[in-house]
């Protein structure tokens, strides 16, 4: 647990790194009546529960640096966000969940004060720890995930299918998959594919192979039981909804305040990812419509680096002189979407990872 490191990502911005979340911008943020608001991953609701209930250190868990941070906030300044890690838990199991945080805050961040509209919810007897399974979520849900769900899926399809293809050939199949079968490319899954597919290479630096690793770990785990297989996808998905969720709710009005939302982590795939490709703001435009891609010196001397990157921009160049780039989504085609995971999607998954099928 002692590698844990506590890290403040802004999914929407004008730099390449993270700026860094200060006191004092806490405090700009209040003069100008924008509140600043915090997502916390699941992570760090169990790192809180080995406090609380297990008696660990929360220095040694990454912990700490959140507790000084918010301690050092004026009061009403800041805001901490459970609810989208709480909704990866069963529902049963919230009310015991959020308790804990409730009571960690109480003893490492007393002087914190809840935002007007938290609420406490269930009167539910607690349950184990289960995350939900995707047909267990709301159909609403199930749609806005389904495109982060296909893509993924795709992606261990293909790792696994063409295992004797080069790292480029297979993101090539990756690009025709999803343009063909869902006709959609998002860009953040397209990041992750590039790190999927790539080889690491004795050349690369340590922090590059780290970067490389930490990602493949999270999205490409070759577990031997597709079920299992399939659930770690779905874990990968949940993920990607606190980068989205930070987007969406970015510079919204939420009871009277402007909201600038940052997700804390201690997920170290989530911060590389977001250092690969992270939004930028253009006035008037969605937060989540344009973005960046970001690129080490030594990634961009490196021919596999170039060569999927020319793709993803060839590729959405095509999709541009069609008008598919920035054709909004419809109720209707959610609807398709969804049918295509559940059908298509699903059924290509068994194919491939069959019990009588060896797992590379």
């Amino acid at each position: 647990m002692s590698g844990l490191k506590m890290r403040f990502i802004k999914p929407c911005r004008e730099t390449d790194s993270s700026p860094r979340l200060t006191v004092s911008r806490v405090k700009d943020n209040k003069d100008r009546k924008t509140e600043t608001s915090l997502l916390l991953d699941l992570n760090i609701l169990i790192r809180m529960e080995d406090v609380i209930l297990r008696g660990k250190n929360p220095a040694d868990l990454g912990l700490m640096e959140l507790v000084n941070f918010v301690n050092q906030c004026p009061a009403e300044s800041i805001c901490l966000s459970p609810g989208f890690a709480l909704s990866e838990v069963h529902p049963k199991f919230k009310k015991q969940c959020f308790e804990i945080f409730e009571v960690f805050l109480s003893i490492f961040c007393p002087q914190l004060v809840d935002h007007p509209t938290a609420t406490r919810n269930s009167e539910l007897d607690p349950e184990e720890l289960r995350k939900l399974e995707f047909h267990e979520l709301s159909l609403g849900e199930q749609y806005l995930h389904s495109i982060s769900y296909y893509s993924l899926i795709q992606i261990h399809i293909i790792d696994s299918k063409y295992s004797n293809l080069s790292g480029v050939e297979k993101f090539n199949i990756y690009l025709d998959s999803v343009c063909d079968d869902i006709d959609m490319l998002s860009a953040v899954e397209a990041e992750i594919a590039k790190y999927c597919f790539c080889t690491k290479k004795d050349e690369y630096s340590q922090n590059l192979k780290d970067r490389i690793q930490d990602i493949k770990d999270n999205f490409l785990d070759r577990h031997a039981d597709p079920k299992k297989r399939l659930l770690n996808i779905f874990n990968g998905v949940q993920d990607l909804k606190y980068g989205k969720s930070a987007l969406k709710y970015s510079e919204k009005m939420f009871f009277g305040k402007n909201q600038e939302t940052w997700v804390a982590t201690l997920d170290s795939k989530l911060y590389w990812l977001s250092e690969s490709i992270h939004h930028y703001p253009v006035h008037g435009e969605p937060h989540s419509k344009f973005y960046s891609i970001v690129r080490t010196d030594e990634q961009q001397n490196c021919s596999y680096w170039q060569s999927v990157d020319d793709a993803l921009y060839a590729r959405q160049s095509i999709r541009e002189a069609e008008g598919k780039a920035s054709s909004p989504l419809n109720e209707e085609d959610m609807e398709n979407l969804h049918k295509i995971l559940l059908n298509k999607g699903f059924a290509d998954f068994y194919d491939e990872f069959a019990s009588n099928k060896r797992v590379n």
